[in-house]
């Protein structure tokens, strides 16, 4: 008999089986813990390998965009965009516009080259290889626009492939030319990059070959005259105005490429010596276009006949004075250095028509009194007329027909402030002489004066004012038909400055007494001319040496004639002017 009878069923006893369960439980947690500790480092690791495939996907994809926007960087600045003439009777293997030549080393074309480089790793061919090949090609290809569109990545470990559709735009060929390739990537050292081997640049392409284009077989197109002349026949304009069509255009072969190139050809891959290996795509050929000018064949040998007596260099240039186009150019000696579009000059006496202008403008008349003393001081320098010629008391038409020094800078004395340069302006000279012409040229330059004594020296066409002959020649048309126009070769006047009411008439009639009664009377011209003398001091002898300039016009032609070292422009300007006109004939 239990000396205690509850306590087997409501005592101490019953406490055993409840932390037996208890224990369970904590072990049931503890486990459970431990399983979504693992579910979550198998997750995260799952997440983590996820998150590292992914990012070297997209790296590869970078890889691959990467290289092909190198390979598409077009730099406007570099020969590829402006493709060169092409010769109908070149090699069809040669590159039809440069033949030998490479991209140049501008700073868009060295950045492209440097991201090409850092987006290829060596493989069956070296980086530098593929890296000329591409430039290569995009030479020789003259591309001018590309696009590629890149397919769906396939990586494997630490490979890749990038499949891609090429449409390439090439200068002078219509219709794209367009691929289909493929693109390998490898990544070595934590860095994905474009395998370099040939079909990198295209799919076929083999070591040492690049893509190219065939010269087209049709005709390049001519450079003539007004008439239909064609220019080259003569020599000083195939020289000094229309250039070179090979290897490297030169003037207006240059400026006029893209409308003389014949178009047509093929795409082709290329070997290393430039040796066509296949043709990949054939484009329909068709002649070049011709560029017509203003000039006029006639009016040029008629100049040229004029200056052939010349024993000094000298320049001629003719334009039609109802439109500004210029009718001849020539250079004595012929073919030798373009002076007549290139040379800059002090006009001399020549510039008194910009400084009867700026008197006309401001309000006086051709029987405004000047004084022409043989010398005149400003500013502690002293001006004199040559071999101290004198007049006194002479009329403002009277002092241009004779070019007397002293009274045009006592005349630039009485003109308001800025009166020279605004008449300057109105006759196309601005600061820089800036050219007028599509070849390298030169115009009329006219820095405003500084002073009293450049202001002085302006007014005669000394000091810092310097002119081609072109420009002189325009100045003589801007009289003739009472509007400056800036002189072309093709086209139309790019601007053109109306001279104001009533200064035009006038100025003719101050031209035509410089033919009748002043400097140029004794010179025999025929028919009616109205012209202007100059006799324009360089250099630093004493005394100075002399330029020779006369500048005019009859009928519809203007001129300007220099004669380098010819003294007054009187004794072989002028002279040179009479025989252009005599043999233009009436």
């Amino acid at each position: 008999m239990s000396l205690n009878p509850g306590y087997g069923s409501s005592g101490y006893g019953s406490l055993r089986p409840r932390r037996r369960g208890r224990g369970r439980r904590i072990a049931f947690i503890v486990g459970l813990v431990v399983v979504v500790l693992l579910a979550a480092g198998v997750t995260a690791f799952v997440l983590k390998k996820q998150s590292d495939e992914r990012a070297r996907t997209n790296a590869a994809r970078s890889a691959a965009a990467a290289y092909l926007a190198a390979w598409t960087a077009v730099d406007a600045a570099s020969p590829a965009a402006a493709p060169a003439a092409t010769s109908p009777s070149a090699s069809p293997s040669t590159s039809p516009a440069r033949a030998g030549a490479t991209t140049a080393a501008t700073p868009a074309a060295v950045a492209a080259q440097g991201r090409l480089t850092s987006a290829l790793v060596t493989d069956t061919a070296t980086v530098p290889a593929i890296v000329t090949a591409i430039t290569t090609s995009r030479d020789k290809l003259q591309l001018t626009a590309a696009t590629y569109t890149a397919g769906t990545l396939s990586r494997h470990g630490s490979t890749a492939t990038v499949p891609y559709h090429a449409s390439l735009t090439l200068a002078g060929l219509s219709g794209a030319f367009t691929y289909d390739g493929t693109l390998t990537l490898r990544r070595a050292g934590g860095v994905w990059r474009v395998a370099a081997r040939p079909d990198a640049v295209y799919p076929t392409l083999a070591a040492g070959q690049h893509l190219g284009r065939t010269t087209s077989t049709a005709a390049r197109g001519k450079i003539v005259d007004r008439t239909g002349n064609q220019l080259s026949d003569d020599t000083e304009l195939a020289g000094n105005l229309v250039g070179a069509a090979t290897p490297t255009p030169t003037g207006l072969q240059r400026v006029y490429n893209a409308r003389l190139t014949p178009s047509g050809g093929a795409v082709v891959i290329a070997g290393p010596a430039g040796q066509v290996v296949r043709q990949l795509r054939a484009y329909p050929m068709a002649d070049g276009q011709d560029v017509s000018t203003t000039l006029d064949l006639n009016v040029q040998r008629a100049g040229e006949a004029a200056l052939a007596p010349l024993t000094q260099n000298g320049a001629l240039v003719a334009i039609d004075t109802t439109t500004g186009g210029v009718l001849a150019i020539v250079n004595h000696p012929l073919n030798g250095y373009g002076r007549a579009v290139r040379g800059t000059y002090a006009p001399g006496s020549t510039f008194k028509i910009i400084t009867a202008t700026a008197a006309l403008m401001s309000g006086q008349t051709a029987n405004t009194p000047l004084d022409c003393s043989d010398k005149v001081s400003v500013g502690g320098r002293t001006f004199q007329n040559a071999e101290s010629e004198k007049f006194g008391k002479i009329s403002l038409s009277e002092a241009f027909a004779k070019s007397c020094n002293t009274a045009f800078i006592n005349l630039e004395r009485s003109l308001p402030a800025g009166a020279l340069t605004r008449a300057a302006r109105l006759y196309g000279f601005d600061a820089a002489g800036t050219g007028p012409l599509p070849i390298t040229s030169f115009g009329g330059s006219f820095p405003a004066p500084g002073d009293a004594v450049a202001a002085a020296a302006s007014a005669i066409g000394q000091a810092q004012v310097e002119a081609s002959p072109v420009q002189m020649a325009s100045v003589a048309a801007a009289v003739a038909s009472g509007t400056w126009r800036q002189p072309f070769v093709t086209g139309t006047a790019a601007s053109s400055h109306p001279l104001p009411a009533g200064v035009a008439p006038t100025l003719r009639g101050f031209m035509r007494e410089v033919v009748t009664t002043g400097t140029a009377a004794a010179v025999k011209f025929p028919g009616v001319v109205y012209g202007k003398t100059g006799t324009a001091e360089y250099g630093t002898d004493n005394p100075p040496k002399t330029n020779a300039w006369f500048v005019g016009y009859r009928g519809t032609v203007a001129f300007a004639v220099i004669v380098e070292d010819g003294g007054f422009g009187a004794d072989t300007a002028a002279p040179a002017a009479a025989r252009f006109l005599t043999a233009l004939g009436s």
